[in-house]
């Protein structure tokens, strides 16, 4: 059969891209004191996730939900099990897998993939379908969480937990449910923060204020000025700051590029939120329109979280900021992700049964 042509958000797609390609610059910026490997790699898993963006967007978003939202999510599960089993026996944590020449992290699709469950749970509820299971569903999300938390990934588990928690919010579920739900999680974050040494350790060193990454990563935005030291002049990669291509990229591009390009970069986040909002608010489905919701909301925690970090606001998360820090599961997860929300933004679409 002939397909109808496809319609999405350009003004969406384009601040993706153009995220993505000036991470290309960054990330070069930022290592070239180092191995060129770097730039390499980041090259290369661009290119990836270039494809799972162009296969978010062809096929229906639909396809994700009802059975294979639930396949996705057994599929989390056991690579999740999997991480924990595997950082017992070998009494070091491990968050990476390696699959021929690739190795990913599997958290960052299962975050992914927990949206689309939460949307189609959330979906069902809403239509009045199997409510029967509601509490059951909100149980398997919670174990999900708790076992990113476990990873340790105190950060990511925070921020599905507030993604999930709005999303609860935005499709009116009962305030009773929502806080049986803030119950059963907090406690369990708040105990991993004491718990796991790194954690505790970070959170000790922010109250006295002694984060030397922190420190430096002021002094990078402070020396920036408006106009900044020029693209590759900066001087806090030179050891200051550990990891500064992941955790810290912010502060490195605003040495480089000053006050006012940073402006841009803001603004572009900024479109990018209110796009997608709006691509939720006209989606034809609630499937779609928890989704988009949910995709957003999380995106936007990244970016505050990285950005609070680097201003020394909150402790050390180790967020990458999305679509430009160094990391190829991240960057390939979202792109991914951002490619769905593109589908949900179709005019004229047609459900993948059709096809």
């Amino acid at each position: 059969m002939k397909l109808k042509k496809i319609k999405i958000d350009l003004i969406f797609l384009e601040i993706i891209l153009s995220l993505t390609f000036f991470s290309l610059l960054a990330i070069y910026s930022s290592t070239m004191i180092g191995n060129s490997i770097y730039f390499k790699k980041h090259f290369l898993r661009i290119l990836l996730g270039l494809l799972a963006l162009l296969l978010g967007i062809l096929i229906p978003y639909d396809f994700w939900g009802e059975r294979r939202a639930k396949i996705l999510y057994t599929l989390s599960l056991i690579f999740l099990f999997l991480t924990v089993f595997f950082s017992k026996i070998s009494s070091k944590t491990i968050r990476e897998f390696s699959f021929l020449f690739l190795k990913f992290q599997p958290q960052e699709f299962c975050k992914i993939f927990l949206l689309f469950f939460v949307a189609d749970f959330l979906a069902k509820v809403k239509e009045k379908r199997e409510l029967s299971k509601f509490h059951k569903e909100l149980l398997l999300i919670v174990l999900l969480i708790l076992l990113i938390l476990f990873q340790p990934a105190i950060g990511t588990a925070a921020i599905l937990f507030l993604t999930v928690f709005i999303m609860l919010l935005f499709a009116g579920i009962k305030l009773s449910i929502i806080f049986c739900f803030l119950i059963i999680i907090l406690p369990f974050i708040f105990a991993a923060m004491n718990i796991f040494p790194h954690a505790r350790e970070r959170l000790k060193k922010f109250k006295e204020g002694k984060i030397e990454q922190q420190y430096h990563s002021r002094i990078a935005i402070g020396s920036g000025g408006l106009f900044g030291k020029g693209l590759g002049y900066g001087k806090q990669k030179f050891k200051f700051i550990p990891k500064i291509h992941t955790d810290f990229i912010f502060a490195g591009i605003a040495e480089e590029l000053g006050f006012i390009r940073i402006l841009f970069l803001l603004f572009s986040y900024s479109f990018i939120l209110i796009r997608g909002i709006t691509i939720a608010q006209n989606a034809d489905s609630n499937f779609g329109k928890f989704f988009a919701t949910g995709f957003i909301i999380m995106i936007s925690f990244y970016i505050f979280l990285h950005i609070f970090s680097a201003f020394a606001l909150i402790p050390v998360t180790g967020q990458p900021l999305p679509f430009i820090s160094y990391g190829g599961s991240a960057l390939i997860s979202n792109l991914f992700a951002s490619g769905v929300v593109l589908n949900i933004s179709h005019t004229g679409r047609i459900s993948y049964e059709e096809i």
